[in-house]
């Protein structure tokens, strides 16, 4: 995911290519340890500062499942513009001043623009975003932590948060008004 800058660089502002995207990333995290396929385009355009990258991709990522935390694998669409600096005048060749809070948003000294750290923090990110492996996912017991994907487990069943017992008693009370006189 490596893109030589240098005639863009040299272009009017507001220039742009456009590029097929088809690489692999390794190391996102401890269940996506890579390679991980990931396709898609960016676009490359020239601005007064540097370069804009206009970066849509898909890649398959394995995340937990937010119910009963089993690892599932999903298609993730990661879409992002990010700013990349030259790190080299192009007219005189001398170094440039460089951010040093980000610096995988630095076009090397070849002009080399590199997509790749910057795609794998945001694939990063989107191993954050709670998915479920199924939509009918029954989750985990709250009390012995058995998937009940898997099965019913032994536990006994409460019929409810004992704090609510209360609450529950005034429901089944039937003192409440008949569901006409509320609606007046």
């Amino acid at each position: 995911m490596l893109y030589n800058v240098a005639q863009l660089l040299r272009e009017p502002v507001g220039s742009s290519r456009r590029y097929d995207l088809d690489g692999e990333l390794s190391g996102i995290d401890e269940l996506n340890p890579g390679p991980t396929p990931v396709t898609g385009h960016v676009e490359l355009i020239k601005t007064n500062e540097g370069i804009v990258a206009r970066v849509m991709v898909s890649l398959p990522l394995v995340v937990s499942c937010r119910r009963c935390l089993e690892a599932t694998e999903a298609m993730h669409k990661i879409a992002f513009d990010e700013v990349f600096l030259p790190s080299v005048d192009m007219e005189t060749g001398a170094r440039l001043a460089m951010p040093e809070d980000e610096p995988e948003l630095v076009i090397d000294g070849r002009n080399i623009l590199d997509l790749t750290e910057v795609i794998r923090q945001f694939a990063v990110i989107e191993t954050e975003d709670p998915v479920l492996c199924k939509p009918d996912c029954k989750g985990l017991c709250s009390q012995c932590g058995r998937n009940l994907n898997e099965g019913p487990c032994s536990c006994e069943q409460m019929a409810g948060d004992p704090r609510l017992a209360v609450l529950a008693q005034l429901v089944d009370a039937k003192d409440f008004k008949s569901s006409g006189e509320r609606n007046k």
